[in-house]
């Protein structure tokens, strides 16, 4: 295979369907975006994900490919399945078989790709190894012309195609599978791709389909504008050719410059957050996970928006700082986090408003940032066979880097976020660019007509839907209460079979007595006293009934007395009867306990008891 910079790509081509390219600006005004129809079916073996059925070849095969990428379209040969059982997926997706076709052409001076990585083949399925030969076919694609109009077929020549016969897909404990599906390209930084044919010249030249749309007139740019949705979740996708749909962009859309064959991006920052009401975790939100416990990450960190990868693509410690949250384990022979689906919080959390939040730069203002919302419902995917032999949960998160050798944000991060190419923007040899945004979910109107993309728009406008009114009657609000996690402030990772835990902080607890219990107290201990004070005044009052003394002289002895107790009993007593709190010298007259401190001295007969007070508080 030429490297990308021995192929070129003229203002035209000469193949025989294109116009002169400014009698094309004047067709593709005129035109209207076209909706691409996605199949009814939806596919693993790391989804679901949903596809886009195309036929290829003549007589037509039918394939369903995954929408997404750049360049040639992946599509399987039967020879990628010699053995059947590793391949219940691709069958179901169909394959294609050059032999069956008469229109198939392969000629040398493509190259092929033998026993080697498929990255440099520049934004197809670069995580394969294997064997493949670039072809060009006839292709035929339904498209519909806004809302209300009917599917019709579009026919395309030259369609350029990787066929790959051989290639397979490596988990991290080196284990292979075979390739499941494939991919449909949408469209490259050149109008076409060029080779050099067997003499004599012209030259020959690939087509993709937003730039063989826009050369037959049907669009109003070489550009598309794509939501994969959620199977899972029930969202459909979106794919517009020329153009997008506005009700799939939310907010700020963020306008970036692409690279040959890639879409990067700074990214920011990674929290945790929670739409609405209540939180599963012992938070309602929490930032600062991207670079969390790694100061060698910089402010910002280029990743790559990568359709054709399934999976989310950050550094370890990144994974560290998010998943310690979550009751997922880290399989290292998939590299991959699996929910603890028995965990009493796992369901509360994957229903829930809860979401990982991505900032992003905005454009090249460095000032300007905006963020996509992410819910845990949509990271509850499912990996099944030929990857795992029974289905599992899993959150799609890798602790690696992606082939390119780049932080990689892929489908999983795709399915709530809008993306959309112009590749050329006012001329074939303009630089384009390329647009992210918040996507909605599932509570939406999906059937909008499309708004155009125009040839010299480098920008586009998002709607002013909720994003968060998108998710309502879906998800489940959890209810507002002091201590939102149901399951203990513990949160736990386990990596490989070992396990860390993580302990949240607790609430202080407050130690001593409240005022209120104070306050309650001393109200006690007064009526107590007063209990017992009245109780010894009436018992003095029946003593002097008894025997009462003339005022001034001593107290009479009573020898013997038989004294009642008020308790049913009388008792003889030697000595003095029962007195009033007595010190050895006459009787004091019954008081209150004065608020001040008492000091006992000497009594004569001339002393006259303090007035009665309240005990002060």
């Amino acid at each position: 295979m030429f490297p990308r910079s021995a192929m070129h790509c003229p203002s035209l081509v000469t193949t025989s369907f294109l116009l002169p390219f400014c009698s094309l600006v004047s067709i593709a005004f005129a035109a209207d975006p076209q909706t691409i129809p996605f199949s009814s079916k939806s596919y693993g073996p790391d989804g679901p994900w949903q596809a886009i059925t195309i036929g290829v070849g003549t007589p037509s095969q039918s394939v369903d490919l995954l929408p997404g990428g750049s360049w040639s379209s992946d599509v399987l040969a039967p020879s990628v399945c010699v053995d059947a059982a590793a391949c219940p997926i691709a069958k179901l997706a169909g394959f294609y078989d050059a032999s069956a076709s008469s229109t198939n052409v392969q000629i040398g001076q493509t190259g092929n790709i033998r026993g080697s990585s498929f990255e440099s083949t520049g934004g197809g399925l670069p995580s394969l190894t294997g064997n493949a030969d670039y072809m060009f076919e006839t292709a035929t694609l339904k498209v519909q012309n806004g809302v209300a109009g009917q599917p019709v077929d579009v026919n395309f020549s030259d369609f350029d195609m990787l066929v790959i016969s051989e290639a397979n897909e490596t988990l991290p404990d080196g284990t292979t599978y075979p390739v499941q599906i494939g991919s449909l390209s949408l469209g490259c930084p050149q109008f076409n791709q060029s080779w050099t044919h067997f003499p004599p010249n012209p030259r020959f030249n690939g087509t993709f389909l937003p730039a063989d749309l826009f050369a037959q007139g049907r669009v109003p740019s070489n550009s598309y504008g794509l939501h994969i949705g959620s199977a899972a979740m029930k969202i459909p996708g979106s794919l517009n050719i020329g153009g997008f749909d506005q009700g799939r962009t939310l907010g700020q859309v963020s306008s970036q410059v692409y690279v040959i064959n890639h879409l990067p991006i700074d990214l920011l920052d990674i929290g945790i957050g929670v739409a609405e009401g209540g939180s599963p975790f012992n938070f309602t939100s929490k930032a600062g996970l991207l670079a969390a416990g790694n100061s060698t990450l910089s402010p910002s960190t280029s990743v790559f928006i990568e359709t054709p990868l399934p999976y989310i693509y950050l550094p370890q410690s990144t994974c560290d700082a998010i998943t310690q949250y979550l009751p997922v384990t880290y399989q290292a022979k998939y590299g991959l986090y699996f929910w603890d689906t028995d965990d009493a919080n796992y369901q509360r959390i994957v229903s829930s408003p809860s979401f990982l939040s991505f900032t992003f730069r905005l454009n090249s203002d460095i000032n300007l940032n905006f963020t996509i919302n992410v819910p845990l419902a949509l990271l509850n995917l499912t990996l099944t066979a030929p990857i795992i032999d029974t289905p599992t949960q899993y959150l799609p998160l890798r602790p690696a880097e992606g082939p390119s050798g780049k932080y990689v944000l892929g489908r999983a991060f795709l399915q709530a976020a809008f993306i959309g190419v112009n590749w050329q923007t006012a001329s074939n040899d303009g630089p384009g660019a390329w647009f992210l945004a918040q996507a909605p979910g599932p509570n939406t109107q999906f059937q909008n007509q499309a708004t155009t993309i125009q040839p010299s728009d480098g920008t586009i406008v998002g709607s002013a839907i909720s994003w968060k009114d998108t998710w309502k009657g879906v998800w489940t609000v959890l209810p507002e209460t002091g201590n939102n996690s149901t399951g203990g402030d513990t949160a736990t990772t386990t990596t490989s079979g070992s396990s860390t835990s993580t302990s949240a902080p607790k609430s202080p607890v407050k130690k001593g007595i409240s005022s209120g219990a104070i306050a309650g107290i001393a109200i006690g201990g007064v009526a107590l006293i007063s209990g017992c004070l009245l109780w010894a005044f009436f018992l003095y009052r029946r003593s002097r009934a008894a025997g009462k003394s003339e005022p001034g002289s001593p107290e009479r002895i009573i020898q013997n007395p038989l004294t009642d107790f008020g308790d049913g009993s009388m008792r003889k007593m030697d000595g003095y009867g029962p007195r009033e709190l007595g010190t050895g010298h006459e009787p004091q007259r019954p008081v209150e306990i004065s608020g001040t401190v008492y000091k006992p001295r000497e009594l004569d007969a001339g002393y006259i008891p303090q007035r009665p007070v309240e005990m002060a508080g």
